[in-house]
């Protein structure tokens, strides 16, 4: 196993895209930590994790045969981080693996849209990814190893209407993460980004019935840029995309993005 003895945390593990990366991690031999929000959100039209899906989650993990704790943990307070991050520690001792994985969404106009709406996606994914990594990455440079493999978007690399918020939010984890990538890259800590294409996710799922589409209508729409029609990318396509990052396959891989969308970036603008 390629992680035998390793400690990852993945927020947002919950359910989807994190629930597929830390199952995948834990076959390979990771324990886990399993951070997830679970309450639902103002601004947010769908349905959040609960501390429910988060138990099922953790005894998902531990079916595996390796250990897992969950964490309810709101990434926008650092009391929540600094917490959660503690609770990590305490019970295993160390972190190898950070998986930036939380995140949420809504669908509108900048003109129309409130500072509420806004701070509730840019905290989330942008602020939430910064406390993360400023309360793990000192034990990674005290251990003279780590990876940080933080989840951005193909709306990183481009933008698209009704998601100003959160192509800002996604663009910024990438700069983020180059420039992190630069300042510990002494320390043998990697890190990198994957930018996942159109994933059925219930975040997704949530977006779309906000916007009274049906789920198969909806997804035709949301993948009719995939250049491989027949591939509809899975959570465990993300998943192993962050294993493959997280394993020392990709020692000399660093500050770079993963872009996993079927194909859909790669048309000439």
């Amino acid at each position: 196993m390629k992680l035998e003895a390793k400690v990852a945390v993945v927020t947002g593990g919950a359910r989807g895209n994190g629930l597929a990366t830390a199952k995948l991690l834990a076959v390979e031999g990771a324990d886990l930590v399993i951070a997830d929000i679970c309450e639902d959100m103002p601004t947010i039209p769908y349905s959040m994790s609960t501390l429910k899906t988060m138990e099922e989650a953790v005894e998902t993990i531990k079916s595996t045969g390796r250990n897992a704790i969950g964490v309810k943990c709101d990434v926008r307070k650092t009391s929540d981080v600094e917490g959660m991050v503690k609770q990590a520690l305490d019970r295993f001792g160390k972190v190898d693996i950070l998986v930036n994985n939380a995140g949420n969404s809504s669908m509108m106009a900048v003109a129309d849209m409130s500072e509420q709406e806004w701070d509730e996606v840019l905290d989330t994914h942008l602020k939430g990814t910064f406390l993360c990594c400023k309360y793990v990455v000192p034990h990674m440079i005290n251990q003279h190893s780590g990876k940080v493999i933080n989840i951005s978007s193909v709306g990183g690399t481009r933008g698209f209407g009704l998601g100003a918020h959160y192509c800002a939010a996604k663009h910024g984890i990438i700069g983020f993460s180059k420039s992190l990538a630069m300042e510990v890259a002494d320390h043998n800590v990697n890190v990198n980004v994957v930018c996942p294409g159109t994933v059925w996710t219930p975040m997704m799922q949530g977006i779309a019935a906000f916007f009274g589409l049906e789920d198969e209508e909806a997804k035709e729409q949301f993948l009719a840029g995939h250049l491989f029609k027949d591939r509809e990318i899975t959570p465990e396509d993300i998943g192993r995309a962050v294993l493959w990052l997280a394993t020392e396959d990709t020692r000399c891989i660093t500050g770079q993005c993963v872009v996993v969308d079927a194909g859909w970036t790669c048309r000439a603008p």
